[in-house]
């Protein structure tokens, strides 16, 4: 009968500390603090043309910045250094990702960051043009 007890209480304590408490929800990378994010391995794709093609490039070769800083308090993107920025437009929580979109000069993007991990997966959209990039982001 004690070890019924016993492991009836270690029962209780175990699901005590495991219980989710309020803002545990939230990922390190949730937004709440900026960003320093890399891009690392881009895919560029083109309509025209009959297949469509989809090529592996650098981000250099795209002219996308070796970081962006991600601030979300100020709502916008820009390169390090500050030269080049974009406006946030839209901020989403969504199954432990953090959604991050925005657009200007024709074209439009979307961020999607792990909350947990910090990997991150981004899409630019334009006429006729796309471009698929994944890389890495760190609090800044």
């Amino acid at each position: 009968m004690k070890v019924v007890a016993a492991i009836g209480v270690v029962s209780a304590a175990v699901i005590a500390v495991l219980m989710p408490r309020p803002g545990w929800g939230a990922g390190k990378y949730d937004g709440s603090a900026p960003m320093l994010c890399a891009p690392v391995l881009v895919f560029e794709c083109a309509a025209d043309g009959p297949d469509g093609e989809c090529k592996r490039r650098t981000p250099a070769s795209v002219n996308l910045p070796q970081f962006l800083t991600l601030d979300l308090k100020a709502m916008r993107v820009h390169a390090e250094g500050g030269s080049r920025h974009s406006p946030v437009r839209n901020v989403e929580h969504l199954n432990g990702n953090l959604i991050v979109q925005g657009g200007q000069d024709g074209r439009g993007w979307t961020l999607t960051i792990s909350e947990e991990t910090g990997r991150m997966s981004a899409t630019i959209s334009a006429d006729g043009e796309g471009f698929v990039v994944f890389g890495a982001c760190t609090l800044a």
